[in-house]
């Protein structure tokens, strides 16, 4: 057998040297820990909340820790108005779209491994003009918001989407000048919907209803941050905002004030069909962009 260069053996001995003291000390590969509260049995929001047309603040309350010291914690709020594409935003009449993006940082922390918002602190999401953005009287535009949570550890470790440790989830802000929605009866039995979709006539910032989607998901339990596969869907009229998850136009909407469900959707086999887990999605936009979502 051939020796050993004296370069090779020095290379060698190194390697040794680095899994030896590699023994010795375990790499942290693991990113911070999103959870609710201690004795909570969600984070504040929860999957899908819808912010009633009177709710001026969404409210905050989760925990993070890392063995290790966060680095980093970052709040934020987006329209999801159009799905997940962001690429086209629609405005009209000065209403405002909410935003909202804030970071924690380590320097902040009273405990570098642990953190845990309250829900009666500064952390709270604003809809009115306590929120910096928004001016005196401003009017957000009603709809689909996605909310989201991350953070990242002293060593680099970022929480992800890809395997949901970064918490994100759809919020459905309503609002008095938007769409409003009601269903009275939902019944798979027999296929009966009753119920309407109607312009707030007494609110002087409501305007025609110009888009309708319903749909039936079936929601996947391993996966809550996600609405679920769509089983059926009916469209009518054209919509502002582009989407990825279905076409932006549909049958003719024959009356813009007042919809009846029970003309649109009774006696529609997909109805019949719902299973007890399968929610039926009242999507309504008017002709200012304002989006109100309504689940059953």
């Amino acid at each position: 057998m051939k020796g050993i260069s004296p370069i090779a053996f020095m290379l060698l001995c190194l390697f040794c040297s680095c899994l030896e003291s590699g023994d010795d000390e375990t790499l942290d590969l693991e990113s911070p820990v999103i959870t609710a509260i201690g004795g909570s049995q969600v984070i504040a929001p929860d999957h899908f909340t819808e912010v009633s047309a009177e709710s001026s603040i969404i409210p905050l309350a989760f925990q993070v820790e890392d063995a290790t010291g966060i680095s980093e914690i970052v709040i934020d709020v987006h329209n999801g108005f159009d799905g997940h594409t962001h690429g086209r935003v629609y405005n009209a009449n000065n209403f405002i779209l909410l935003n909202y993006n804030h970071t924690i940082s380590h320097s902040e922390l009273d405990d570098p491994t642990s953190f845990q918002s309250g829900l009666d602190d500064n952390l709270s999401v604003y809809l009115n003009e306590t929120n910096p953005l928004i001016p005196a009287g401003g009017l957000i535009l009603a709809g689909p918001y996605h909310f989201s949570i991350k953070a990242a550890d002293m060593e680099g470790n970022e929480t992800s989407y890809a395997d949901n440790t970064t918490y994100h989830t759809t919020l459905y802000v309503q609002r008095d000048y938007a769409p409003q929605i009601g269903v009275n009866v939902l019944d798979p039995t027999s296929g009966t919907v009753s119920g309407s979709v109607w312009r707030n006539m007494d609110h002087s910032s409501s305007s025609d209803i110009i888009f309708l989607w319903i749909y039936i998901v079936s929601p996947n339990p391993a996966n809550p941050a996600q609405e679920g596969e769509i089983q059926a869907e009916w469209i009518w009229g054209q919509s502002n905002w582009p989407h990825q998850f279905r076409p932006d136009g549909g049958l003719d909407l024959t009356n813009k004030q007042e919809i009846n469900l029970f003309e649109l959707l009774t006696g529609q086999e997909a109805i019949r069909q719902m299973s007890g887990s399968e929610v039926l999605t009242v999507w309504a936009e008017d002709a200012n962009g304002n989006i109100s979502v309504r689940r059953f």
